[in-house]
């Protein structure tokens, strides 16, 4: 499935000539949305040939390309879940789901573009600073570690990635 879903992530990407998430869910006609959700970070739902993508608009705002990238690979790979109920999201990377993890490897191969990271660890090394550099979470730095080692370069392994970070 890793392979199906960075075909698509290539596709949207020459398709819509950018990584840019929200660009990409307007040139798609989803609604993005904002809203006080409580805990919840966000959520897809598909109603009537509509589709939303709802963030919670009380989280820190660089997460908000991050929870909209996670939810277009929600729209991209799982719209018959959310056609019933909302597929709600409580905490981000989490790695006991399929469908979360498929969101996961979705929004890290979107918003993390391999150049850019080879590039940074080559000159840092580390995780924590090319999480630092990006301005990403490193849980997502981690998915696109893994990302990369699956097409086959030599980073070191890493392997953090929970569904417990947003909560700190």
């Amino acid at each position: 499935m890793t392979k199906f879903i960075l075909k698509e992530v290539n596709r949207l990407v020459k398709k819509y000539k950018t990584r840019d998430p929200f660009e990409i869910a307007e040139m798609m006609k989803i609604n993005v949305c904002y809203h006080e959700l409580g805990n919840l970070k966000g959520y897809y739902f598909y109603q009537s040939k509509f589709r939303y993508i709802v963030i919670n608009k009380n989280m820190k705002e660089e997460l908000f390309p991050i929870i909209c990238a996670h939810e277009l690979g929600h729209d991209r790979f799982h719209q018959s879940f959310a056609k019933n109920d909302p597929i709600r999201e409580f905490s981000l990377f989490d790695m006991k789901s399929k469908p979360e993890r498929e969101a996961n490897i979705f929004a890290a191969e979107l918003l993390i573009p391999d150049k850019t990271i080879m590039a940074l660890f080559k000159e840092d090394c580390t995780y924590a600073n090319v999480a630092a550099e990006l301005k990403m979470p490193i849980e997502l730095v981690d998915f696109k570690g893994q990302i990369l080692k699956s097409k086959g370069f030599d980073i070191g392994q890493f392997c953090i990635s929970g569904g417990d970070f947003l909560k700190r």
